[in-house]
């Protein structure tokens, strides 16, 4: 059944139980049904031809979850942007219309200038209950819908959620999530905070359509003080980045109140000893560390019992996690390696887009650019990327611009930077210059003074780098020479 059949299922059966709360304002699946009933009728009137793409450009999320729901069932595919920059990103789509909401800037009419423009208001969906029967949902096969995802490049990828197998993908997979963390649990009737993640992530996406098809709670919150979304009462999971977690920590007073009810998800970034201590010590003792990606969807969660579990993450039983050498065979356990992922769901390849098809899938595993080494017992620890991705914090950062920058302020061609945990486990930038000999000190700090993220750089020197038959560095090789290099420091 897709999402808004078991929003009906649920409007009928717990109509009062909270489908959403939004800012700390609570919606019910009744009201919540209702509101995508109304708006339905508004859409439906444009008469857009089924099959093609809708955009949405949506900041209010309530809003955006309503006019997805129902482009969808009308037979749309749908797609949410941050901003109108990322029409960019939407290549080779047949675009019917674009949806924007009232009081938000209007999209340039040059950007797909054929499609239709579709302004929503508040009077289109918020309406009186009458206290009526509620109106079921059409039975026409539901639309799909497109993710943005930009982990492996640094650069937004299409990803289909196909609806003919995203109802019983997703629903499973979170149900068997929350259980497998809930300690046994079989259906969870709590919250799940998934903070201002929008709808074109896979948490953002992914968690609100499982968590309505099982009844349970989803939290969002958009204004400031997120540290207020904790509150909620009955709240039970929140997913969260390094990042937004150490903003929230920053600015939340010391008397906000601890629950060791709540289990605390941390994905996209390694997560520090010092932040971790923080969080056991203010938040909760419940901490769990989630490795996985929009193509993969999760593969490893550790629960956090000791700083060792921060750095070695355990592969779930279910998922075939192995690190490979260049030739992608497969490595035995304690060797440096490239990380792939067996995929379980429907993902065969990103849309229109066959060259990064070829490059992160190969056959059905997926490389999502993680150098990784197995314990050989269920254990992963991961050492940064194999592609030119920096993970700050839980945000992917191209390393490009930064080694232009430092291409021009050194005078060198040869820069790679890349990231990796320290002994603290906090994420670290490394900068790897091709020099015959070290460069001062103050020149190198001079060159990255206007670069973010690069004033503590940690700067190495190699006389050459490893390099293919078209002049490309080998990030991989590299990683290991420069590891060789520390190794053989260590040993003198």
């Amino acid at each position: 059944m897709d999402v808004v059949g078991k929003i009906f299922e649920f409007a009928n059966r717990t109509p009062d139980a909270w489908a959403l709360v939004l800012d700390l304002e609570p919606t019910t699946y009744r009201a919540l049904y209702r509101m995508i009933t109304a708006m339905r009728h508004r859409l439906a009137a444009y008469g857009l031809r089924p099959g093609g793409v809708v955009v949405l450009w949506i900041q209010p999320a309530l809003v955006s979850w309503v006019v997805n729901l129902d482009m969808r069932t009308l037979g749309m595919t749908t797609v949410s942007i941050r901003s109108p920059d990322e029409f960019a990103s939407l290549t080779g789509l047949d675009i019917v219309a674009v949806v924007t909401a009232e009081d938000f800037s209007e999209i340039d009419p040059d950007l797909a200038p054929d499609a239709t423009r579709i302004v929503v208001a508040r009077a289109d969906w918020d309406v009186a209950d009458d206290g009526g029967p509620l109106e079921p949902p059409p039975r026409t096969p539901p639309g799909d819908h497109i993710l943005l995802t930009s982990g492996t490049t640094g650069n937004h990828k299409m990803m289909i959620v196909d609806s003919s197998v995203q109802a019983a993908e997703i629903q499973i997979g979170v149900k068997n999530f929350l259980a497998r963390l809930g300690e046994g649990a079989t259906e969870l009737r709590g919250s799940v905070n998934i903070f201002n993640l929008g709808l074109w992530t896979a948490v953002g996406y992914n968690y609100p359509v499982g968590v309505w098809s099982i009844g349970s709670t989803v939290i969002i919150h958009q204004g400031p003080d997120e540290w207020r979304s904790f509150l909620v009462p009955g709240i039970t999971h929140a997913m969260i980045t390094p990042g937004l977690l150490t903003q929230i920590l920053a600015t939340a007073p010391p008397t906000m109140p601890r629950n060791d009810r709540l289990m605390l998800m941390v994905t996209g970034g390694a997560l520090s000893i010092d932040l971790a201590n923080t969080v056991r010590a203010r938040l909760t003792n419940t901490l769990v560390i989630t490795l996985g990606s929009t193509e993969s969807g999760a593969w490893a969660q550790t629960m956090v019992r000791g700083d060792e579990d921060l750095r070695w993450h355990r592969v779930n039983p279910n998922r075939t996690v192995e690190v490979v050498d260049e030739e992608d065979r497969p490595l035995p356990p304690n060797q440096l390696g490239q990380v792939r992922v067996l995929l379980d769901n429907s993902f065969t390849g990103y849309l229109n887009d066959p060259d990064a098809t070829a490059s992160f899938v190969k056959g059905r595993y997926f490389y999502p650019g993680d150098l990784g080494v197995l314990d050989g017992n269920g254990r992963i620890s991961l050492h940064g990327r194999v592609t030119d991705v920096l993970n700050i914090m839980g945000g992917k950062h191209a390393s490009g611009p930064y080694e232009a920058a430092l291409q021009k302020a050194l005078g060198l061609e040869g820069v790679c930077v890349f990231s990796e945990q320290g002994e603290g486990l906090q994420e670290q930038l490394h900068v790897v210059l091709e020099t015959p000999g070290p460069i001062d000190d103050a020149l190198l700090r001079q060159a990255a003074i206007h670069l973010e993220h690069l004033q503590a750089a940690n700067f190495h020197f190699l006389d050459r780098f490893p390099r293919n038959h078209m002049g490309k560095v080998e990030r991989f090789k590299l990683r290991q020479r420069l590891i060789e290099q520390q190794l053989a420091r260590s040993q003198t």
